[in-house]
C-alpha cells in the first residue's frame, strides 16, 4: 500500500515539475518576444529631408525603399522659390546674414533610433535650414544620417558644418553620402547594415 502511494506521489511530483517547466518556457518565450519587439521599435528609421527641384525627393523615395524608414518632408517659413535665380539669391542672402528660416513641422523623434536627415548643397555646404533642425530636434541618443544631392559637391564638404552644427548635442553623426544616384545610396545603405 504504502509502495502504491509513494508511486502515485513520484507520479504527481513528476506531472508538477513538468508544468512548472512548461510554465517557466512560456515565461522566457513571451520575454523574448517582447525584447525583440522593443529591439526592433528601436531600430526604426525615419527620413527627414527638404527637396527644392525634386532631386532629393527621389534620393529620400529610393532610401524609404530600402529601409522601410517613415519619411515627412521640411516645410520652411519663408518658403523657397521655386524659380532657380531666386532660390539661389535668397539661399546666398540666409548664408551671409546667418538667417536660420523656420521649421513648420511638429516632430516626435522618440520611437525612432535612425533619423536621416536630407538636403541639397548650396554654396558647398548644408542650406541654412539645417541650422535649425538640429536647434529645434532633441536627437539626443539618435544616430543621425545625412545625405545630401550636389551635381559638384561630396559630402566631405558639408561635414565640418554638420559637425559643428552637432556639436554637443548628444546624438551619433555618421559620415552620410551624396545621394545622386540608387548605385550609391545602395551601397552606403548596405555598408551600414541599414536595408531592410
Amino acid at each position: 500500500m504504502k509502495k502504491w502511494l509513494l508511486g502515485i506521489l513520484a507520479i504527481g511530483l513528476i506531472i508538477w515539475i513538468g508544468n512548472v517547466q512548461r510554465n517557466h518556457n512560456k515565461s522566457l518565450m513571451k520575454t523574448a518576444t517582447r525584447t525583440e519587439s522593443t529591439m526592433k521599435g528601436n531600430n526604426k528609421m525615419l527620413i527627414v529631408y527638404y527637396s527644392n527641384s525634386g532631386t532629393t525627393e527621389m534620393a529620400a523615395r529610393t532610401i524609404q525603399k530600402q529601409t522601410g524608414a517613415d519619411i515627412i518632408k521640411l516645410q520652411l517659413a519663408p518658403a523657397y522659390p521655386s524659380d532657380y535665380d531666386k532660390l539661389t539669391v535668397m539661399a546666398k542672402h540666409q548664408l551671409d546674414h546667418q538667417i536660420h528660416p523656420q521649421i513648420l513641422n511638429k516632430f516626435d523623434f522618440s520611437q525612432y533610433s535612425t533619423i536621416f536627415l536630407g538636403f541639397p548643397t548650396w554654396y558647398h555646404r548644408p542650406p541654412m535650414f539645417t541650422n535649425t533642425f538640429f536647434e529645434k530636434c532633441d536627437l539626443k541618443g539618435k544616430t543621425v544620417v545625412p545625405f545630401t544631392t550636389s551635381m559638384s559637391s561630396s559630402m566631405a564638404v558639408s561635414r565640418p558644418y554638420l559637425q559643428k552644427m552637432t556639436a554637443g548635442k548628444q546624438l551619433t553623426l555618421q559620415a552620410g553620402f551624396r545621394a545622386n544616384d540608387s548605385r550609391t545610396i545602395t551601397q552606403y545603405l548596405q555598408q551600414h547594415q541599414l536595408t531592410k
